[in-house]
């Protein structure tokens, strides 16, 4: 291990013993009493068929390493490492325990762009979501040469439909290791000759609410039509004051901002998630409807208001993410309420959309002064909460 201190803070903090090394490694963000591990199985296997190769590469891309386990373990053996991620968390999760060990952190390229070069090796964790792997694997078959090798694992519960027929499509012919862990390994050779058309980048379909057609990226939330918890919020928004400044966290691909905006209830909007493909989406949409107006709409890409610093918004909008990968949680939500309790001017107002069997009535009473449900029916619940 690099002998760097434990991390400071709450959540759990451990080490993991890997075929590489042991390092310490911290779930970000970190809350109290944490139950879950920094890395899982999946890494591990991955980890293992690196130290099992009969030589190391100077460099990897590492795709989708959720808390740095994989961008560590590998700059602590001297590879030098590139994350391709779309999560601001993810890449700050990876400077972290990159730094908990003493280490360099990971060159970091958005999922909105193209790594450079050609990888000899890249370590892949399967996405929750089909569209971001087909994309990704796309981009990957353009990239890799001949005799590069892709290592792609997952776990067994989390494991999509037609996995390997999806990196033998991209890739090429690919083996699948023995399980262990409760995960399984896959490699694939790079270099095919002849190689297949890449899907579009997006999607789009009719806006009702907005009168005009929305686009959304491979991993943004509800990419394929309106959800029925942002449709109540936006029947809502007739009922709240107009303000100048106001912010549609957990974004997406934007509607409930330019709605917002549309129904002349701010002058200038802030988009803020932690998706790079959902500010992406959320940019387009804007240039769509706003045209020559595109200075009313602002963006913000990282850890949802954790990096304000503008004036204080007078209004929050939020649809928050009710799951931690494929996990139903309510962390996120509270966390998100949190931020916004603290970022909000005075007498400035937090309108949520929420699950109707995820309590969020602890952290609006420790955030904020008053609030009340709004509506509500048989499977939302719309919060109002005042500063």
């Amino acid at each position: 291990m690099s002998g760097a201190a434990d991390p400071p803070g709450p959540g759990a903090v451990a080490v993991c013993q890997s075929a590489l090394g042991d390092y310490v490694l911290q779930r970000y963000p970190a809350r109290r009493n944490e139950q879950l591990r920094a890395w899982t199985g999946a890494d591990l296997l991955l980890l293992d068929a690196v130290a099992a190769l009969p030589s190391r590469p100077a460099a990897a891309l590492v795709v989708n390493d959720e808390h740095g386990a994989l961008c560590t373990a590998l700059s602590g053996c001297d590879i030098a490492t590139t994350l391709w991620t779309d999560s601001a968390l993810s890449a700050r999760a990876s400077t972290l325990n990159a730094a908990h060990n003493g280490l360099a952190p990971p060159e970091l390229v958005w999922s909105t762009q193209q790594p450079q070069g050609s990888p000899q090796l890249v370590l892949l964790r399967i996405p929750k979501q089909k569209a971001l792997l087909e994309q990704q694997l796309a981009s990957l078959a353009r990239a890799l040469q001949p005799g590069s090798l892709l290592l792609a694992a997952a776990m067994d519960k989390h494991r999509p439909v037609g996995l390997e027929r999806e990196l033998a499509y991209w890739i090429g012919p690919t083996v699948r290791e023995r399980g262990r862990l409760k995960a399984h390994l896959w490699r694939t050779q790079g270099g095919m000759q002849t190689v297949p058309e890449a899907p579009a980048p997006g999607v789009e379909y009719a806006s009702e609410a907005l009168g005009m057609t929305l686009y959304s990226e491979a991993n943004v939330f509800s990419r394929d039509g309106l959800d029925i918890g942002t449709r109540f919020l936006l029947d809502q928004l007739s009922r709240l004051r107009p303000v100048s400044r106001a912010v549609d966290l957990a974004c997406g691909n934007g509607v409930i901002g330019l709605a917002a905006l549309e129904a002349g209830l701010a002058t200038e909007m802030w988009f803020c998630d932690e998706s790079a493909q959902a500010i992406a989406s959320a940019r387009v949409n804007a240039g769509r409807l706003l045209k020559t107006a595109t200075h009313s709409a602002r963006f913000l890409h990282g850890d949802g208001l954790l990096d304000w610093s503008g004036p204080a918004p007078e209004l929050v909008l939020c649809n928050p993410p009710f799951h931690i990968q494929h996990t139903v949680d309510d962390f996120v939500g509270r966390r998100l309420i949190q931020q916004a309790a603290h970022t909000l001017a005075p007498g400035g107002a937090l309108c949520m959309v929420a699950n109707r069997h995820l309590d969020y009535r602890a952290a609006l009473r420790q955030g904020f002064r008053h609030w009340q449900v709004l509506a509500e029916n048989r499977k939302f619940r719309v919060y109002l909460a005042e500063r």
